[in-house]
Parts: C-alpha cells; sequence; structure tokens
C-alpha cells in the first residue's frame, strides 16, 4: 500500500516537472498544449523508472553496484570523448555525438561490469584483508592452527548430495571443508520435493531441509545461498556447471550424469560414490565371505546378500537358501558408475570345482 502511494507520488511531481519544463520553455510561443504535452512526458519517463526499479529490485546487490559503476565510468569517458569531439564539429552534431557516446558507452559499462564484477569476489577480498589485520595485531596461538586454515577451495552442493545425507558426516568429522555454497536453483528444487503430493518424494525434500539445517550448523557461517539464477540456461546441471565456473569451485555430487557433464566443461567434481567406493575393504577373488541370502536374484538360481559396507553379493546356486547365512567364495568382481557387485559361490561347490 505504502508502495503504491510512493509510485503515485512519483508520478504526480514527474508530471508537474515535466509541465513547467514546458512552461517555461514553450509557454508564450506554443501556448497550454505543449505545457500538457511536457505533463505527459514527464508521466511517461516516471512509469519507465518505476519499471526499472521493478527489475533491479531482483538483482543482487552485487550485480547493482557493478551497474553503477559501469555507469559513472561509461559516463566519464564519453565526456572525455566529447573534449575529442570540439575539434571537428559543433553545434548540433557535437550534441549529437555525445549524446550517442554517453548512451553507447554508458550501456557497455553497466552490461559488462554488472557481469564482470561477480569474478572479483569483493567478499572474499574484504574477508581477507580482515584476517591479514587480525593476524598482525592478535599473536597466534599455535603455529599448527595457522598453517592449516579450515578454508579451502569453494565447493558447490547440488541436490543429490543433499538427499544421499553422507555429505553430513564428511563435513563432522572435518573431511569437508567450506566455503559451501548452496545455490538457490538446488533449494527451490528441495522445496518442490518437501511440497510434493507423493508421500515419498515429501520425505526426500523434508529430510534434505533437516540435512541443511545440520550442515548450517556444522560450517557455522561458511554454507552461503547463491542467488545466481541463469535464465538463459534451460536445465539446472547447466546452471550449477556455470556457477562452478564463474566461483572457480568445486562440483559436490553424486550423479552420475552430471558427473561426466561437469567433468567435460573443466569443472572438478568430488562425487561422494566414487569417495565412498574408494574407502570400501577390499575383495578379492577367492576371499572366503560369511553373509546372509536375502533375496532371489534376478538369473536362474541365484541369491543376493550384502556386505556390512552395503556391497551386493551375487550367490549363484543360492535362491533356495533365501534366510540362510551361508560360506561363500568370491569368483570374479564387477564395477560399475553405481558401485560394485561381488559374485560368489557356495563354498561346497567351489570345493567341489576346485
Amino acid at each position: 500500500m505504502l508502495k503504491n502511494r510512493f509510485q503515485a507520488l512519483l508520478l504526480l511531481i514527474s508530471f508537474l516537472l515535466g509541465a513547467s519544463v514546458f512552461y517555461y520553455f514553450s509557454f508564450n510561443t506554443r501556448g497550454w498544449i505543449w505545457v500538457i504535452i511536457g505533463g505527459i512526458f514527464g508521466v511517461i519517463l516516471g512509469l519507465i523508472t518505476i519499471y526499472l526499479e521493478e527489475k533491479i529490485r531482483k538483482l543482487p546487490l552485487i550485480k547493482i553496484l557493478g551497474g553503477a559503476i559501469g555507469l559513472i565510468l561509461g559516463l566519464g569517458l564519453a565526456k572525455l570523448i566529447s573534449s575529442f569531439f570540439d575539434l571537428f564539429t559543433g553545434g548540433v552534431w557535437q550534441v549529437f555525438l555525445y549524446v550517442m557516446s554517453a548512451l553507447g558507452l554508458s550501456y557497455l559499462g553497466i552490461m559488462l561490469f554488472s557481469k564482470k564484477i561477480e569474478e572479483i569476489r569483493l567478499g572474499e577480498y574484504f574477508e581477507k584483508i580482515g584476517e591479514r589485520v587480525i593476524a598482525k595485531i592478535t599473536i597466534p596461538v599455535n603455529t599448527l592452527s595457522k598453517k592449516f586454515s579450515r578454508r579451502g577451495i569453494p565447493k558447490v552442493i547440488d541436490t543429490s548430495a543433499i538427499i544421499d545425507g553422507r555429505i553430513i558426516e564428511l563435513a563432522k568429522i572435518g573431511w569437508l571443508e567450506g566455503p559451501l555454497y548452496l545455490p538457490k536453483i538446488v533449494l527451490e528444487e528441495i522445496q518442490i520435493l518437501a511440497d510434493s503430493s507423493d508421500p515419498y518424494k515429501r520425505s526426500k525434500g523434508r529430510r534434505a531441509l533437516d540435512l541443511l539445517n545440520e550442515l548450517k550448523e556444522v560450517f557455522k557461517g561458511e554454507l552461503k545461498i547463491l542467488e545466481q539464477n541463469y535464465k538463459n540456461l534451460s536445465s539446472i546441471d547447466e546452471k550449477l556447471i556455470k556457477i562452478c565456473s564463474e566461483y572457480s569451485a568445486k562440483l559436490l555430487t553424486t550423479d552420475y550424469n552430471l558427473n561426466k557433464l561437469s567433468k567435460l566443461y573443466g569443472v572438478e567434481v568430488l562425487n561422494i560414490n566414487e569417495l565412498f567406493l574408494a574407502l570400501r575393504p577390499s575383495v578379492r577373488p577367492g576371499d572366503l565371505l560369511t553373509l546372509q541370502v536375502i533375496k532371489e536374484g534376478k538369473e536362474r538360481e541365484q541369491g543376493v546378500g550384502y556386505l556390512e559396507d552395503g556391497t551386493m553379493v551375487v550367490v549363484e546356486n543360492a535362491r533356495h537358501l533365501v534366510g540362510a547365512t551361508l560360506e561363500v567364495v568370491v569368483s570374479h568382481l564387477l564395477h560399475s558408475p553405481t558401485g560394485r557387485i561381488v559374485f560368489a559361490q557356495l563354498k561346497e561347490v567351489k570345493s567341489i570345482n576346485a
């Protein structure tokens, strides 16, 4: 309501100013009609101002700052060029060339600086200055903590890594260091899941929101939400890759396709699945394992069990032994992008074959 009143006041003032200017310059020669036209022009400029205000309001502060700096530099450069025009021309052409150069250079300044200022990372620059000042006026508690700082390369987290949940344990034990960036597009995707009518999706979304709150507590201020939303890009995967490129950040994910796509664009990926796969206990052909057959396998006469770390074990000729705990011998391994599958035979059968 208050905003509408201010906008109405702006339009009224614009009308009065436009009418006043035309009254001063044109009333004696053209009459009241030009005074009214001046007021209409003033209202049009007021409406343009309101439209621009609505658009600018949605931009991040850093882009507004960059645009303002670009505008000032563009106008300053246009003023310098206009002094060069004085040597060759005058009158209407001088005014025309100045106005056009001011318009063109101002546009270039606004567009380029609002885009490129994000790469400067002013926040991190001032933060580093603050850290240096504090380091000089305080005595370090010990040299070890000074040498091994927790601050590292920025990491952008995607929806799959949050829903997966293992990121919390990595953060708690110190394997994952900040700063950690959460794009708003990822947060919106999780909110859609949390509001879903599907109970399974809703449960995943709400769990992801709880995990984000835990991450916020663990990182203590190093979890930041990024507002960037590249509307010219169609998919969320492309937007995440663009964010990583602009912030020189690594991508934290469990999504196999996003992992491959990111590497094509030269973005470094931290795949949680690959980390846990590398940390699994080594299982080799010939090893003796004890496990329970949980269910029937896809192929004929196969039974399926699992190791303690979640690795699937397919046991030949164990379909009729579902529910039993058996000793099996590893025959071979199959590695896939989603993990590792162990194939085994019953110990007795292996012994007979041997």
